[in-house]
């Protein structure tokens, strides 16, 4: 008796000049199963050789199925769906014998010849059609194919690799820190390098002909534009399931060292015609030294900008000698704002410091009379610090500061440090320090400490006097930018409660509101569930029409009040703010990308908002189902409005005069 599944094919027409082509197709990379485990994922599938089409969707096949059940299922699916064939064909071809034999048995009852072919044309092609779909195309050769490497040697530069990569030097080092190799002599296209990772997102590190073609990458606005200025270099971690397949079976059949978090290398070289190129011996072993210099590079070394390392490598000892142009040379302003790099607006605060040390003890007549004074002191020339220095230690410190927000790269980190040596009340150095932390438990202790130093720095008496107009007085700025970072590495540590006080203090000081902080406090404030408090924030910033507060409003009323009249009027007033937000706090997924900015009712702008509350929408019950029904019918209603007739014109023609 024939499986149901099977004599349903039976009641198909057949189309005897038609191939089929099947079986377990492997895809590329890995996956993890439920355990951890990794496995290369294989799926059934068949491609009809006359009619081009392949089918069906694939399903994963587990290990330990029955390869001739799954085939079999496939197959089945296949000549049932319409779309794809609608029939059965004459001939189907597997690549394994004994499943060749295991269908035979089955579909010569129905009329399928069955044969075992070792060149299956269609399921090879198949499979490389897959391998694009999924990003590799074109494939990534594997790195001991055709490269002259051996095992032993990419054994060496895997260590290495895992040894880089748990130093971690991006804790150091950011994409702004060129690293130029003077020895040993490479390839020039390895000439320069920088670390990846600073941001959390990519580790490795990245490589450039010189500092000129570092430059230039600025000024690319597509990723194809970067490979236009000449082939590229790049060593980039990733987890096991995004390896190219022959990364992944050489770790898992060979046993090589395996990298914190599980994290491998891989090293490629793109160019803009041809494919991915990977490296030769000597290629390899120069990378592998210069992440055994850049692990074992102290402090102290980056701070002298340029240094020495020996290390051991597979080709033996090698030193190399190293050095951060940009350290050494600082780029002036002009130079980065030439190349399209926004200025920090905190260093514009240095002129300000400038004309309040002018002003001091001065007595004018009237503000005629200062404004004057100031037109002929400082218009239209340029900043000369020497003319009103600073005076005390907390006045040098912030100065050094001032020139670090206007600095590049790790010069930040050297000028905030050298302002600590003079005043340890200087909070904008501990920003600058939190700032460039990769580490979020750093950065939170850094941010905490910048608070306490300016509290220090400001006094207790002027949290009283001067609350309420805070951000009006430039020293007392310091130690509210520290403040708010406290605040908002607070908040992605989870700790709400902490990070609303600072929130809430902030607002204290300074109504005014000039740092946004109240964005960041109602979403928290709903989302722990103190509506109370978010009514008297909604209420203190009545006119804020913004998405975000749009949809607070709403929100905080359905949690109050339910469905009703008064929640549904604000919500449709929401929706006419930016009806785009609904998709976006739907489907948190809907889009992958992080707009730099935005305009009102725009697309961006629902981004933003979705990400700032989507959580308090989570954290009330019903309200996204409510959001859902409510949309739907206001978008409904829309419809219905464009679709009524226009009222009829007027025949008459105007008199003419």
């Amino acid at each position: 008796m024939l499986p149901f599944q099977v004599a349903k094919l039976k009641q198909l027409p057949q189309h005897m000049d038609d191939v089929w082509q099947g079986g377990i197709v492997r895809l590329p990379g890995m996956v993890i199963d439920d355990d951890g485990k990794p496995f290369e994922p294989e799926v059934a599938l068949w491609i009809s050789l006359k009619a081009g089409k392949v089918g069906p969707a694939p399903e994963n096949y587990q290990p330990g199925d029955t390869p001739l059940q799954t085939v079999l299922n496939a197959l089945v699916a296949f000549a049932n769906d319409p779309k794809l064939t609608g029939y059965r064909p004459g001939k189907v071809e597997v690549g394994d014998a004994a499943l060749a034999e295991q269908l035979s048995s089955i579909l010569t009852e129905v009329g399928i010849r069955v044969e075992q072919s070792d060149h299956l044309a269609g399921l090879l092609g198949l499979q490389d059609l897959l391998r694009g779909a999924i990003g590799q195309e074109p494939m990534i050769p594997g790195p001991l194919e055709d490269t002259g490497v051996t095992l032993d040697r990419f054994r060496d530069f895997a260590t290495a690799a895992k040894g880089f990569f748990e130093a971690a030097p991006w804790r150091q080092l950011g994409n702004e820190d060129l690293i130029e190799i003077a020895v040993p002599k490479v390839d020039d296209a390895l000439r320069c390098a920088v670390v990846l990772g600073a941001g959390g997102q990519e580790f490795g590190l990245g490589f450039y002909k010189s500092a000129d073609h570092y430059w230039k990458t600025y000024e690319c606005e597509q990723p194809g534009d970067l490979l236009k200025l000449g082939a590229l270099w790049s060593l980039n971690f990733d987890a096991l399931d995004d390896l190219p397949v022959a990364d992944a079976e050489l770790w898992q059949e060979e046993r090589l060292p395996v990298c914190r978090d599980k994290m491998f290398p891989v090293l490629v070289r793109q160019e803009l015609k041809g494919g991915p190129r990977r490296a030769d011996a000597a290629t390899l072993t120069y990378v592998e030294g210069l992440m055994r210099a850049l692990a074992a590079t102290t402090e102290e070394e980056l701070d002298a900008g340029r240094w020495t390392k020996h290390v051991e490598t597979f080709d033996g000892p090698v030193d190399y000698v190293l050095s951060l142009p940009f350290e050494l040379q600082p780029p002036t302003p002009h130079e980065r704002y030439r190349r399209g790099m926004m200025p920090d607006r905190r260093a514009m605060e240095a002129q300000t410091a400038e004309i309040h040390r002018f002003m001091e003890g001065k007595n004018f007549a009237n503000i005629d009379e200062a404004n004057a004074a100031l037109e002929k002191e400082f218009s239209n020339k340029p900043v000369d610090r020497t003319k009103y220095p600073p005076r005390t230690p907390l006045e040098q410190a912030q100065d050094l500061c001032y020139q670090a927000f206007d600095a590049f790269g790790r010069r930040r980190l050297t000028l905030a440090r050298e302002a600590l040596k003079i005043c340890p009340d200087c909070a904008d150095a501990y920003v600058i320090l939190a700032e460039a932390s990769s580490d979020p438990a750093k950065a939170m202790g850094f941010f905490a400490q910048g608070v306490e130093a300016g509290r220090r720095a400001v006094g207790e008496a002027r949290f009283k006097e001067d609350a309420g107009h805070f951000w009006g007085l430039q020293s007392t700025r310091p130690f509210m930018r520290a403040l708010l970072g406290l605040a908002m590495v607070q908040t992605e540590a989870n700790d709400l409660v902490g990070a609303v006080a600072n929130y809430q203090e902030l607002l204290r000081l300074n109504p005014n509101d000039n740092q946004g902080a109240r964005d960041q406090l109602l979403p928290l404030l709903l989302q722990i569930g103190q509506d109370e408090a978010a009514a008297k924030l909604l209420a203190a910033y009545e006119d804020d029409a913004s998405a975000l507060w749009s949809y607070g409003r709403a929100l905080l009323t359905f949690r109050q009040e339910g469905d009703t009249e008064r929640s549904r009027e604000l919500l449709g007033e929401a929706i006419g703010t930016n009806r785009h937000v609904p998709k976006y706090l739907l489907d948190r997924d809907s889009d992958g990308f992080w707009p730099d900015s935005y305009a009102v009712g725009s697309n961006e702008e629902a981004i933003i908002c979705a990400d700032q509350c989507g959580e308090a929408w989570d954290a009330t019950p019903g309200a996204l189902v409510w959001l859902d029904q409510q949309a739907r019918k206001i978008r409904k209603a829309a419809r219905g409005q464009k679709g009524k007739p226009k009222g009829k014109k007027s025949s008459r023609k105007k008199r003419s005069r």
